[in-house]
């Protein structure tokens, strides 16, 4: 099947720009009252794996766990930045050992996610907290499709971190009370996603709509 590359239309991409500023202008004053980082107990006894912590939201809850004790595994595409930040943390945290770990993963190859998958289940290890926070976010180019066939944005968002927390839920089961935490944005109130069903007896007809 042949994948056609289309632009996004300019009501699709003005409506975009209005969530995207929604977001940089009136989130951080509808959460001014919460304090700002919030003070984290001890978290020694827990293994977290968060994806996409080489900048952003990432970045600053991959530090705030690693502070406050916990085993953080950084699961990113470019591990040298990642080693990077951990020696900058290092550095600034002068005699407080941190416990932390990089491992590639790269949501755009389904067989990344399971080979990631299968090395940290292999370690037969407890799993407490899985925070799937990378994605990635385009307006204005045209669809790019991943190698495995599918709209980058929706593998990266929904298809990728989905896999990634059936195939370690043996991990997570033995990190019981574990936890999976999904960061997205409010943009996702606007998406519209259809599929059309093609069938010799049947209509054409939408089969799928978000």
């Amino acid at each position: 099947m042949v994948k056609k590359k289309q632009a996004l239309g300019w009501i699709e991409w003005l409506i975009g720009w209005m969530y995207v500023t929604y977001e940089l202008l009136f989130q951080r004053t509808k959460t001014s009252h919460l304090q700002n980082p919030l003070e984290l107990p001890s978290l020694n006894d827990l293994t977290c794996i968060v994806t996409g912590t080489t900048s952003g939201i990432g970045k600053e809850i991959a530090r705030q766990l690693a502070e406050a004790g916990a085993h953080v595994v950084m699961a990113v595409r470019n591990r040298k930045t990642a080693n990077e930040l951990i020696d900058q943390w290092c550095s600034s945290w002068a005699g407080i050992l941190l416990n932390v770990e990089v491992m590639e993963l790269d949501l755009l190859s389904l067989d990344s996610v399971v080979g990631f998958a299968n090395t940290w289940n292999a370690r037969l290890e407890p799993l407490h907290v899985l925070i799937n926070n990378a994605g990635i976010f385009s307006i204005g180019e045209t669809q790019k499709f991943s190698k495995d066939g599918f709209e980058e944005h929706l593998q990266v968002n929904h298809l990728a971190p989905a896999l990634l927390s059936v195939l370690l839920l043996p991990s997570l089961i033995k990190g019981s009370t574990s936890r999976i935490i999904n960061v997205n944005s409010v943009g996702i109130l606007r998406a519209q996603v259809r599929f059309r069903l093609e069938s010799s007896s049947l209509s054409t007809t939408f089969v799928y709509h978000v």
